[in-house]
């Protein structure tokens, strides 16, 4: 497993900044490795076109989390996101596990919903942390991906909620 050590080796807040974007890298890399399969699994076009959209931002954000990591004197992939793995397995357990159609559709929005707020939380971490440590483009970057996730993930509720209304009781 990357980043895996039996000795604590972060001990400031730069330290744990740099975890935390390795971190976010490794979601990042995991979303654009696995979003094409979730996409390939659901019935709904704008779902479809929703799930495309974030592959791509996925790829860009990916992109300047290494530049973040490699500010800070960093390798960007030493680290694994377990979470959001965890939740991209899930997903890929709906895609296999529940009839294509509305349901599946509403259990892989709901699976991208937990996804997003995963990401969003990390990120948050991470801003404070370029916060505190005075180190404003990584804070505006990271910024902007918050908002992104958050934008992605309302889009998803309202998918939610669009598909659930179609489906019978």
């Amino acid at each position: 497993m990357k980043g895996t050590s039996l000795m604590a080796n972060v001990d400031t807040p730069r330290a744990l900044l740099v975890m935390a974007v390795q971190d976010l890298y490794d979601g990042e890399c995991a979303m654009v490795e696995r979003l094409d399969n979730v996409r390939s699994c659901l019935a709904d076009e704008a779902m479809r076109e929703l799930v495309e959209q974030d592959t791509a931002r996925s790829g860009t954000q990916r992109e300047a989390l290494a530049d973040i990591a490699r500010a800070l004197d960093a390798a960007p992939d030493k680290a694994e996101n377990v979470w959001l793995r965890a939740i991209l397995d899930d997903a890929d357990n709906d895609c296999t596990s529940i009839v294509q159609g509305p349901l599946r559709d509403i259990a892989l929005a709901g699976a991208l919903r937990k996804g997003k707020q995963s990401q969003r939380v990390s990120y948050e971490t991470a801003l404070a942390l370029a916060c505190r440590l005075d180190l404003a483009e990584a804070a505006e970057a990271l910024g902007a991906m918050i908002d992104a996730a958050q934008e992605t993930d309302t889009a998803l509720a309202r998918a939610l909620t669009r598909l659930s209304g179609g489906v019978e009781r």
